[in-house]
């Protein structure tokens, strides 16, 4: 973009046919004019992603749409509203917009003119909507004073919530002002930014998004109309109704909530015809430059250093709307085409939601670059983590400590019972499994317990107080044969006791038990 300008767009309330005008900043010559939407109305144009320019005609409920490259509307596009729209604003994105009519806020998606709610908060007009730099928030401004801030997504997709409590409540909601709201401005940072609004009862109030608090109150001489801040938010000029602009600094803000300012302490552009409203500011893209429309038909444009004027740009009626976009002059060549991103035409009730709505995607094809799942092998056992199966086998080493006394004992049983031989064998195993359970877990790794097997076959002259990670392991090895020695005499046991039981029992008959009469 080498040959990127800064382009002006210019709406006014002239009665000829023109309804927005594109100027370059610099040179003052036309880029581009928009015929055939009437008069915009004073907050009601926008762009989307330069493609196409929105304007709300003033007298009629109507939407007017042009290509950034055309001077004549769409052919068979007719945005048709349920009434005279007051204000308008779309998501930075333009999948959304919100409009202002009457003292309702309409809500619609754009790609396919569904209308997703109304909002009914205000008890009166609406009168200017913004939408913070992020989309997800919107603030809207009423006649009533009130300055309501919107969560997008619950408002766009009420939800039920117990107890009858309305999801579509605003997130907050601002009531200092006690005349109509005539402007407002939402800084960088979604709702981490400041919220700057003006109003006819001569305050300028700040806000803090994130908390919900009012920071400052300043309070001037004249009802105010129009408001702008620097990208820095340094510096904030408010066009006031005596034809002058006014600017304050916020980096040297007063320490109380509410400080009344002074005619001989106001710095103030002077210019614009005395006593017509100053009704909308716009700031270049470096700050340097201020531009100013007011109901006296003039265009100026300002230094901001010096507040010296540059030029001054006369017009056919009342300026309502300026914006400045950095564009490319050739974005404006008709053989340019545009991709339409929006619906034929709005939906004028609420659509129930259908059971369809949402998003298919179809997966023909693996992505090989992207994360895969590991695959197992499921030929292979998985009994546990290393040191799960470390600690097991030390504990199986470990089972025949303090055993002897449990064998005895056992075996003493055995021989008193003779009826019942599984008895005793299952006994004899609860005792292995016992003695397994007193033994306590020791924490070895996979590494010091084979060095120290390692060692310990290789040196059989090692001393016997070696240890491998605070273990026995000569200890360890002496177990281990002892209870193959204990396995060994539990054996010959078992079988002594099975085959003279045998021989007993082919000696003495059965018992008959007696047969009971019934």
């Amino acid at each position: 973009m080498g040959d990127a300008v800064e382009g002006l767009f210019i709406s006014t309330a002239s009665e000829d046919n023109t309804t927005c005008t594109v100027q370059d900043l610099r040179t003052g010559t036309d880029l581009m004019r928009y015929k055939g939407g009437g008069c915009a109305q004073h907050h009601g144009l926008a762009t989307i992603r330069l493609n196409y320019v929105f304007a709300a005609n003033s007298a009629k409920p109507l939407l007017h749409v042009w290509p950034i490259n055309k001077q004549e509307q769409m052919a068979g596009l007719r945005f048709v509203v349920p009434g005279k729209v007051n204000a308008l604003a779309l998501t930075p994105d333009g999948n959304f917009l919100v409009a202002g009519i009457q003292e309702i806020i309409y809500l619609w998606h754009l790609n396919s003119g569904r209308m997703l709610n109304t909002l009914s908060k205000h008890y009166q007009a609406v009168t200017c909507l913004r939408f913070t730099d992020n989309g997800e928030h919107f603030i809207s401004g009423g006649k009533d004073g009130a300055v309501l801030v919107w969560d997008l997504t619950f408002s766009a997709a009420p939800l039920d919530m117990a107890g009858g409590k309305d999801s579509t409540e605003p997130l907050y909601s601002f009531n200092d002002h006690g005349l109509a709201v005539t402007d407002l401005y939402a800084g960088i940072g979604g709702l981490r930014s400041y919220l700057y609004t003006v109003s006819l009862d001569r305050c300028c109030k700040v806000y803090d998004l994130c908390g919900g608090i009012l920071l400052l109150s300043v309070v001037f001489p004249v009802a105010l109309h129009s408001v702008i801040v620097n990208k820095m938010e340094t510096k904030v000029y408010v066009g006031s109704g005596d034809g002058k602009v006014f600017t304050f600094h916020m980096d040297k803000a007063p320490r109380m909530k509410e400080y009344h300012l002074e005619e001989e302490e106001i710095q103030a552009f002077v210019g614009h015809t005395a006593g017509k409203a100053i009704t909308c500011l716009a700031l270049n893209l470096s700050a340097t430059s201020l531009v100013s429309g007011g109901e006296d038909n003039q265009v100026c444009v300002w230094d901001v250093d010096s507040r010296q004027l540059i030029k001054s740009l006369p017009q056919n009626g009342s300026v309502t709307n300026l914006r400045i976009y950095l564009l490319s002059p050739s974005i404006f060549l008709p053989e340019h085409k545009q991709p339409q991103l929006f619906a034929d035409s709005l939906k004028r009730m609420i659509s129930p939601r259908d059971e369809l709505d949402g998003i298919d995607l179809l997966v023909d094809e693996e992505y090989h670059e992207g994360r895969k799942t590991p695959e197992m092998d499921f030929t292979q056992s998985y009994p546990g983590t290393d040191a799960e199966i470390i600690r097991k086998l030390i504990a199986d080493m470990n089972t025949g400590k303090d055993e002897e006394g449990e064998a005895e004992k056992g075996e003493s049983e055995v021989e008193e019972d003779r009826s019942e031989p599984e008895v005793a064998e299952s006994e004899a195993e609860e005792e292995v499994e016992s003695g397994a359970d007193e033994i306590p877990d020791v924490e070895v790794s996979r590494e010091d317990f084979e060095t120290a097997l390692a060692d310990s076959n290789d040196d059989d002259d090692t001393p016997s107080n070696s240890k491998a990670n605070g273990v026995d392991v000569q200890k360890l090895l002496a177990e281990n044969a002892r209870l193959k020695e204990e396995s060994k005499r539990m054996f010959e046991i078992m079988f002594k006791f099975i085959s003279s039981d045998g021989a007993a029992s082919s000696g003495k008959p059965k018992r008959k038990k007696p047969r009971q009469n019934q």
